[in-house]
């Protein structure tokens, strides 16, 4: 997870526990941030011996030092798109090596390896925070595969000092298709030395996949296996079987208080200003898309009272300081929006925000300048292809001359739109390729941030249990396939294979990040909120592209 945001599940389990049960003291910690705050205070210090580029490693820790200083506090005295990107990819470089040494250390700790002693010293400093609160009981939140493992580190460091109770979810393990498969399978790490399967068990003693704070609240409560019956959603071993509760939903969401992030220094973030992630629904309301396995998280679609949102988000504003909302929902539909952004207009909200959209033609002009005039200055669209065959194929909903209107009525507005496309899903063709890059070329005046990507066969989503609708023939496990992250390889009997996918994808790899204001705010996109919401965004819009890379 980029360390520019706090984590908004912990923040909203904390609160609805704190609620539910006064007596009980709760304390979230965001290790996440954590680990980015001590790794670049050792940078300073030496202990890693970091170089990018033709650094040394002075030189290189001077750079990152000042790029992360520039994100942090060079962005308040105005958004300068070449010194961010400068800066940025900078931060970016320093991200993509320290995690990946610090992932192959993790798993050598974990296999039993030897890791030089001050990236000891950096895993044991992690967790003290968490030692010495005492706890009773751990919950761990992962939100990207690349987490599992340092997830599962710091379960395995806290077993080495305290029997403590630990219990895994987070957006992750909402989507595995079997998360009961991680008490099932043992996971294996291996590195050019060893290799090593360890039990799940002995270092996690409870899953909770999807919504957690009904199950978190009465796992709290349990005092015996016989309660752990009746904690809904919850997966743990016993008598050396998996058991998996049904789920319990929370159809009211005004049960659940608003998120609670005062157990996080906001200062830390790499941000400006931070901004404060939002949940105003729960599901998808479309959720019919071939590729997508989120609808695994929420087993049914609610929404927020508006009245509630309001109150809520007022309270964020005032209690934290900080005008910037993401609002996290899967996507909010036309209608919903126009609800939400005339009450925030009403009542004078006076928010910076973002937001997930599926871009259809009930997105007109007058509803996305209402937008606009609510706060709203990033949309991020799921147009994923431009071609209306493949679009149908993936039961997207949408159709692409819709689509550019809704992008340029988004721009005239003066929102900036962050588009989501995905190259080779099956059957697409090398036409249908082009045919979306062209989409991107002509309507490059009105993409302001470009998330890309190739299709990954997800465990779970239609493409994976029907795949003769997609012309699959074959599908097996890949060589990198993991327990915590099953991975595909297929073919197909139609269109584009994926190796085909892969090297168009890299032949166009330089044209695809010139699309936008700079490739690096496909990723960090809280910085894009903050470029969109500053005070010469009318001017910058019209600045040049920057490509370079």
């Amino acid at each position: 997870m980029r360390p520019t945001s706090p984590p908004l599940g912990p923040a909203v389990l904390a609160s609805y526990i704190r609620k539910s049960l006064q007596d009980i003291d709760v304390k979230a910690f965001d290790l996440n941030m954590r680990y980015y705050d001590r790794a670049l205070s050792g940078m300073k210090k030496g202990d890693f011996g970091i170089r990018l580029y033709d650094w040394n490693e002075e030189t290189t820790a001077r750079r990152v030092g000042q790029a992360v200083d520039f994100l942090r506090y060079g962005l308040r005295k105005g958004f300068d798109l070449r010194a961010y990107h400068h800066f940025v990819t900078i931060f970016l470089s320093f991200e993509n090596v320290f995690n990946a040494f610090m992932s192959e250390m993790a798993k050598r700790y974990l296999i039993g390896l030897p890791v030089p002693n001050r990236v000891k010293m950096f895993f044991e400093d992690l967790v003290n925070p968490v030692l010495n609160y005492d706890p009773d009981l751990v919950g761990l939140s992962v939100l990207f595969n690349s987490q599992m493992v340092f997830a599962l580190l710091v379960a395995a460091l806290i077993r080495e000092k305290k029997e403590i109770r630990i219990v895994l979810g987070g957006a992750r393990i909402g989507v595995m298709y079997h998360p009961e498969r991680l008490f099932k399978e043992p996971w294996t790490f291996s590195t050019k030395e060893k290799a090593r399967q360890l039990e799940f068990g002995r270092y996690v003693d409870y899953i909770i996949p999807g919504e957690g704070e009904a199950a978190l609240l009465n796992l709290c409560m349990a005092q015996d296996e016989k309660d752990l019956e009746e904690v809904p959603n919850l997966i743990y071993m016993k008598d050396h079987e998996v058991k998996t509760n049904p789920p319990e939903v929370i159809h009211d969401l005004s049960q659940i208080p608003e998120p609670d992030f005062s157990d996080f220094d906001l200062a830390k973030y790499i941000v400006p200003k931070v901004a404060l992630p939002f949940l105003s629904s729960r599901g998808c309301p479309w959720g019919r898309c071939a590729f997508c396995t989120h609808h695994h998280s929420y087993l049914i679609c609610r929404e927020l009272e508006i009245e509630e949102c309001l109150r809520q988000i007022r309270h964020l504003k005032e209690h934290y300081g900080t005008p910037f909302i993401n609002f996290y929902d899967e996507m909010i539909p036309p209608d919903r929006f126009r609800d939400l952004a005339q009450a925030m207009v009403d009542e004078e909200i006076e928010i910076f925000y973002a937001a997930y959209a599926k871009p259809t033609r009930k997105f007109d002009l007058d509803l996305l300048k209402l937008i606009y005039r609510s706060g709203g200055r990033v949309i991020m669209w799921g147009v994923e292809s431009a071609s209306q065959r493949i679009l149908n194929l993936m039961r997207k909903g949408t159709r692409i001359e819709e689509v550019e209107r809704v992008l340029q009525c988004a721009k005239r507005a003066g929102l900036m739109n962050l588009i989501f496309i995905m190259f080779g899903f099956p059957t697409e063709t090398e036409a249908e390729f082009y045919e979306t890059l062209n989409f991107l070329e002509r309507n490059q005046d009105c993409i302001h941030a470009l998330s890309k990507g190739k299709f990954v066969l997800a465990e779970g989503s239609l493409v994976q249990k029907r795949p003769e609708r997609f012309a699959i023939t074959k599908i097996q496990e890949a060589a990198g396939s993991r327990t915590y992250n099953r991975i595909f390889d297929y073919q197909v009997s139609e269109g584009l294979s994926p190796k085909e996918v892969s090297a168009l994808y890299e032949r166009n790899i330089g044209y695809l990040k010139s699309i936008g204001l700079s490739p690096r705010l496909g990723a960090y996109r809280e910085h894009l909120l903050i470029y969109a919401a500053s005070k010469d965004v009318h001017h910058a819009i019209q600045d040049e592209p920057i490509h370079r890379l």
